[in-house]
């Protein structure tokens, strides 16, 4: 999944040049790897990662300039098509708040992973993360700003822009580009917004 994604949006030319910088790094998001003892992630992993749902999606981020620099922002790519429609051609606004909400957990699942890898190259940790981070969604409040297109490729920013105690608070925009995919140039329109604060658990060490 992870090499079928990257391959499919280093074939569209304005995604292809987000992703061929040298300085930018690429991700599988753990959300969408199925987990079938447990169940966790199944409407990412099962639901929306069907060819009518959302077949493709890839984390990318400037590559940190230090090996335990945290990385407080990231960028996702995901293709949408009319199996999440609302209205005809048009994504679902309850779709774009779940992609919202799933691209602000991402985020959190990587600064996790990074932690723990760095833990590990101390000696302080060893093996990998066997599930995802414990953070629980507050509260997300979506703006919507104009409707996304589908199907079509949507480009989701996203940020932590404060922690205080257990929460976390982040921002994200939702994305898609204005006028044919296929061409090299044109704007990225901002289609909606989000905030969020999420919890995490008493002893998390997130």
């Amino acid at each position: 999944m992870a090499s079928t994604s990257h391959a499919f949006f280093t074939s569209i030319p304005w995604t292809s040049r987000l992703l061929a910088s040298p300085s930018v790094r690429t991700a599988h998001p753990f959300s969408r790897t199925p987990k079938p003892l447990t169940g966790e992630d199944s409407l990412i992993a099962g639901t929306l990662a069907t060819s009518s749902t959302i077949p493709h999606c890839l984390i990318y981020y400037p590559r940190p300039c230090f090996a335990d620099a945290e990385v407080n922002a990231i960028n996702v790519l995901l293709k949408v098509e009319d199996g999440c429609n609302g209205y005809p051609s048009i994504l679902h606004g309850g779709i774009t708040a779940t992609i919202i909400d799933e691209a602000m957990g991402m985020l959190l699942q990587l600064q996790s992973e990074r932690l723990h890898l760095g833990r590990v190259a101390t000696g302080h940790a060893s093996g990998e993360i066997a599930s995802g981070v414990e953070a629980f969604t507050k509260s997300l409040n979506v703006e919507f700003k104009s409707p996304i297109k589908t199907p079509g490729i949507i480009l989701v920013k996203v940020k932590v822009v404060e922690r205080k105690g257990r929460g976390i608070k982040m921002v994200a925009t939702v994305g898609q580009k204005v006028g044919q995919e296929e061409e090299l140039d044109g704007e990225v329109k901002v289609c909606a917004t989000g905030e969020a604060i999420y919890v995490t658990p008493r002893g998390s060490k997130l």
